[in-house]
């Protein structure tokens, strides 16, 4: 056996498959959640990202690598009940479906089991898998074309990366699903079928038996909620809990500067009215910006009383808050470090000279990697007249995992472009849906 391993390996070019590591740009095939090798990041429309990638993001039901559970083994979310099955095999051939399994497969093996098993101090192989059913229909039970593919990843996968699995959860299965499951056991080992467990809707209590619940989403019963990201914990288009913007939406940005390791920093403010007057009618959007860049370190010169954060739990976004988004992209770098702050207007005369009493973190710093793909970032911004300050620098030796440039790189300046934009402006922009949030 593990000569046709091998002999597979070699015959396919397994093992010439970019993915994603801390030495390199390449961006995940998936969205990822709570590493230290890759940054947290949606599946965005970058120049890099493969084109079977984007498809499947867009019709698959939405998936994450989400953390860890309780022994170290990364969690795996698929959103099953909500995949588009109808577009998904009108657009994608099985080879491309295949193609884009065996990416997913790659980047687990090389790049995630690695890193956990570095913060377990043991070796970690398998995965804890989560699959969501909610939404699940009759007409997906019955699909033959995914139902045949899918028996035959599974067989595959049980010969190319065996033992994989170390538990799988099937929560909200509806009483059709056992339909489905009578032919999914057949293609499967007993040992594989053993460590199956499926689940009632919203019965969540014993995946918290393996799981904190700081690292398992809300909606499965955990406490995280991955605010930082678009989408949440598991973005996903089928949902419409975050927007899907087309490759031309991160092209020619509308403004462009230039980061240094010698001046870390860059710093940009934007004035805008509220969206919307008191009687509810759309108002101005953000207008032209009005400060340029200051370039010490977030918070020096500052006063030392703490930053309010802005709260929009439970808050209708139409009447108090807004919604405002961040498009960014670099060039090169080990990765970026953002956070976002808003002003009522009178607080502050210029940028860098801040009434803190007056200051409310939207988004605290938080480390992304835009030289592996364009990052999107969704602000719940207070709807009165004020402005956003938006802070940038480069990672720093000790955040993340990405390699430090020796001196000659070191030496070529990082180009950052970014966008800032209103909801309802983007989304008009690229004809796209209003989002839905949970």
């Amino acid at each position: 056996m593990a000569n046709e391993w091998y002999e597979w390996r070699k015959a396919d070019k397994v093992d010439d498959i970019q993915i994603a590591q801390s030495d390199n740009t390449h961006p995940p095939p998936y969205p990822i959640r709570g590493y230290n090798f890759v940054a947290d990041a949606n599946t965005v429309a970058g120049q890099k990202i493969k084109d079977i990638q984007l498809k499947m993001s867009k019709y698959f039901g939405g998936g994450c690598w989400h953390k860890r559970d309780k022994d170290g083994h990364p969690i795996y979310i698929e959103r099953v009940g909500l995949i588009n099955l109808k577009s998904l095999f009108r657009t994608c051939t099985p080879t491309e479906i295949s193609e884009f399994h065996l990416d997913m497969q790659e980047f687990l093996n090389r790049s995630i089991f690695k890193e956990c098993s570095q913060l377990a101090g043991k070796d970690i192989y398998r995965q804890f898998v989560i699959f969501d059913m909610d939404g699940l229909s009759i007409g997906m039970v019955t699909h033959l074309q995914a139902i045949n593919m899918l028996r035959e990843m599974l067989s595959k996968d049980q010969l190319r990366y065996p033992e994989y699995m170390h538990r799988t959860f099937i929560v909200n299965a509806p009483a059709i699903f056992l339909t489905l499951w009578k032919l999914i056991k057949t293609c499967l080992d007993p040992r594989a079928i053993s460590k199956i467990h499926i689940l009632g809707r919203n019965d969540y209590k014993e995946l918290l038996e393996y799981i904190p619940a700081e690292n398992l989403p809300a909606f499965l019963g955990g406490t995280c909620r991955c605010s930082h990201m678009p989408g949440g914990c598991v973005p996903c288009i089928t949902k419409n809990n975050v927007p899907d913007l087309p490759r031309k939406a991160f092209l020619s940005l509308r403004h462009q500067t230039q980061i240094s390791y010698s001046d870390p920093t860059h710093s940009y403010s934007y004035d805008f009215a509220p969206a919307y007057s008191d009687d509810g009618s759309s108002d101005s959007a953000i207008s032209s910006p009005v400060g340029g860049g200051y370039g010490s370190w977030f918070g020096m010169g500052r006063s030392a009383s703490p930053r309010r954060s802005v709260s929009t739990e439970n808050t209708p976004f139409s009447t108090k808050f807004r919604v405002v988004y961040l498009r960014f992209t670099a060039d090169r770098g080990r990765g970026m470090v953002i956070e976002v702050l808003w002003h009522q207007h009178g607080a502050a005369t210029q940028v860098g000279h801040i009434d803190n009493d007056n200051e409310v973190l939207v988004y605290p710093e938080t480390l992304l990697d835009p030289q592996r793909a364009p990052v999107l970032i969704e602000l719940k911004v207070p709807n009165r007249a004020g402005h956003l300050v938006f802070n940038w620098r480069i990672a720093s030796f000790d955040e993340g995992q990405a390699p430090f440039p020796d001196a000659n790189e070191a030496r070529v300046p990082i180009q950052l472009e970014y966008s800032i934009d209103n909801e309802e402006d983007l989304l008009k922009e690229f004809n796209l849906p209003p989002i839905q949030r949970d």
